[in-house]
């Protein structure tokens, strides 16, 4: 795979993008691991020209400490532009936005200062924040937090940027968006298929600005989503640059439009097939491989059936076997359901050996139950006669060593731990590929934290690491972007993103 732009030692790109949500902080403590110089490696390095940064210091910290370094560190960085953090802590910090001036271009309000709580405080707090004109930035998490927050800062007259879309809040947040048309969307977190574009329907794409939580997230997850979009380059190039410009007031400058490299072959062992129950762009199966081409050159794709998994491993699991069938590059992981063994095991002896059927899957966090329990270590015990890959949603504490007393119980069977870890890539699983000969990692996530990914990839050995993307449910370019800032080795590339999983499932 050719190395993507921008990745070469020392080399700066300006394309004019304007990046929304950044951050810096210490080198060390709770506060540390966001410096400085790392977002201006990372900001340099995928054409960002101007970042809009707070300070991690004053997030969990003193704040009026960490916005006064915040001021330091954007004097001695003319591509740094600061914003307020403000926390409703004291009663004498409530209207500390009135004696900033002009020096932010605008706030950051997290937890107790979200708005829309019903805490007079923070309503004291988010009016005195309001009366400078400047934008405000709002972090959501739960489905309804968008809603109250677009009702709570309805009649303030400043636009509010909400940090956070994601597809298990999506819903809510593009409802209040169409109700409160003072609402933005950044794009950190808008990993979900189709979620940009989805967006830009709703409320149009001039309320959309790219958002990358950088140096802390990977930058080019989200240019992927937008650049591999079908939204027009002039709504592309709004939301890389020329929205933020408009909305903070910034002298306009050209914005290009990032350049994307795609692997040359790629071997996604994550994928599923719907339907889902999430905010995302509908795909058929039929659909599905060549979506998985156009964003990410993928060869094969190896799913597992969403209705077996949340509800009836009977149906889904069928459904699976006769797409398998018809599609010769789409390949099965049947759904094995730890509480029950009997179906499980009939489901194996009728499907097992169907064309395209290459392992099982596993989801301890849907059956709720626990990598430890012996619902589980009995399941293995079933899926070890079938002798075939098992892929494994991890869940519970301790995870990793009860899967590594797993795996040594059944040495020669394949596994592989999805998302390489909770949810996420850490260094746990990191470790158990990398002592365990029989466990691989694939590293799908919505939320990677891209200085650990590159722990991980630095970890696990060359051979063991699979490319995989959670589609339809995620973006594959989005996640591509994490494989991309990874620091994956060149000459170690193909065996990711094809090698190693064409070796493991015996295709290809």
């Amino acid at each position: 795979m050719p190395v993507r732009p921008g990745k070469a030692p020392g080399q700066a790109l300006d394309r004019g993008f304007i990046d929304v949500n950044a951050q810096i902080g210490p080198t060390f403590g709770r506060a540390g691991g966001a410096t400085r110089e790392a977002l201006a490696r990372e900001r340099r390095s995928h054409g960002v020209r101007l970042s809009l940064v707070r300070h991690r210091t004053a997030l969990v910290g003193d704040t009026r400490l960490g916005n006064r370094q915040l001021l330091e560190a954007c004097e001695q960085d003319p591509g740094l532009i600061p914003i307020a953090v403000l926390r409703p802590d004291r009663t004498d910090m409530l209207d500390d936005a009135s004696t900033m001036g002009a020096r932010f271009a605008g706030f950051w309000l997290e937890g107790r200062a979200r708005p829309g709580q019903g805490s007079l405080a923070t309503d004291s707090l988010v009016r005195s924040a309001a009366r400078g004109g400047r934008p405000l930035f709002v972090p959501i998490t739960f489905h309804g937090e968008a809603s109250a927050v677009g009702a709570a800062t309805a009649d303030l007259g400043v636009p509010v940027i909400l940090v956070g879309c994601h597809y298990d809040n999506a819903v809510d947040v593009l409802a209040a968006a169409r109700r409160f048309d003072h609402l933005h969307l950044e794009t950190s977190r808008m990993a979900h298929l189709g979620g940009i574009e989805i967006a830009a329907r709703e409320i149009g794409a001039e309320r959309i600005l790219l958002g990358t939580g950088a140096p802390l997230r990977a930058i080019q997850s989200p240019l992927n989503a937008i650049w591999l979009s079908r939204l027009s380059d002039e709504a592309k190039r709004a939301i890389l640059g020329g929205n933020a410009s408009r909305l903070f007031g910034l002298p306009p400058m050209p914005v290009g439009l990032p350049e994307v490299v795609r692997p040359d072959r790629a071997f996604d062992v994550h994928t599923h097939t719907g339907p889902l129950l999430q905010e995302v762009t509908e795909l058929s199966d039929d659909e599905l491989m060549p979506e998985l081409a156009r964003r990410n050159n993928t060869r094969y794709a190896v799913a597992s059936s969403v209705l077996a998994i949340e509800a009836d491993s009977e149906a889904g699991n069928r459904e699976l076997v006769e797409a398998c069938a018809r599609l010769s590059n789409r390949l099965g992981y049947l759904y094995a359901d730890p509480d029950d063994l009997s179906a499980t095991r009939d489901q194996i002896r009728r499907w097992g050996d169907s064309p395209g059927i290459v392992g099982a899957k596993i989801s301890c966090e849907t059956s709720a139950r626990l990598t430890g329990s012996a619902q589980v270590w009995e399941l293995f015990n079933l899926l070890a006669s079938f002798g075939k890959p098992v892929k494994i949603h991890n869940d519970g504490d301790d995870w990793d060593q009860h899967l590594r007393r797993i795996a040594r119980e059944h040495p020669r069977l394949p596994i592989i731990v999805a998302h390489g870890g909770l949810g996420f890539p850490d260094l746990p699983a990191a470790r158990l590929a990398a002592t365990v000969d029989n466990v691989y990692v694939e590293m799908s996530s919505s939320f990677a934290q891209i200085p650990t990914v590159r722990e991980v990839v630095s970890a696990v050995p060359g051979d063991k690491l699979m490319f995989g993307t959670d589609a339809p449910l995620l973006d594959p370019g989005f996640v591509l972007g994490t494989y991309q800032d990874a620091d994956i080795a060149p000459d170690q590339e193909d065996d990711v993103y094809y090698a190693n999983g064409a070796r493991l499932f015996a295709v290809g």
